[in-house]
């Protein structure tokens, strides 16, 4: 059964809104020293590591993706 959107308004009164996405579990091992360090900063944002890490591997992505993106552009404006 599919969730619904959620929506949330902040102190600022912005409307978040949540879409639920299908998602996998992974196990990935984090050397000790790491994790200490994730743990560090996550509670200093006051959020779980796991939000930390989903936030790291999304901010890597749109990085990643806006570079393809770009490049993907570049060669097209270069065979042009």
């Amino acid at each position: 059964m599919k969730k619904p959107e959620e929506t949330l308004i902040t102190e600022e009164g912005f409307e978040l809104r949540f879409r639920p996405r299908a998602s996998s579990e992974v196990t990935v091992q984090i050397p000790d020293d790491a994790l200490t360090s994730l743990r560090e900063i996550a509670a200093s944002r006051d959020m779980s590591v796991e939000a930390l890490i989903k936030l790291y591997i999304g901010q890597g992505l749109r990085q990643d993706s806006a570079k393809q993106l770009g490049d993907s552009v570049l060669e097209k404006a270069a065979v042009a």
